[in-house]
């Protein structure tokens, strides 16, 4: 429960902190953006990789992993031409 509380805590936090940058213009966006997709990437590897590697052959395992560095890709090409 204590980590739920400290999830919560940091949620609200970062919350707070992006109410705060929200005037700031682009600078404070050019440096928070990459940090937070850059948490979400890895938990997503983090969870999703060892459940690919655990419930599938090698062949569906090499599938998935491609789709999933195919969604990193898209992400990169739409915040380079967005």
């Amino acid at each position: 429960m204590l980590l739920q509380l400290l999830t919560a805590l940091a949620a609200l936090a970062g919350a707070a902190c992006s109410l705060l940058a929200e005037g700031s213009g682009a600078g404070a966006v050019s440096g928070i953006l990459p940090f937070t997709a850059g948490g979400f990437i890895y938990l997503g590897t983090v969870s999703v990789i060892p459940e690919i590697l655990r419930n599938s052959g090698p062949a569906q395992a090499l599938l998935q992993l491609l789709a999933l560095l195919a969604g990193v890709a898209m992400m990169l090409l739409i915040a380079h031409y967005e």
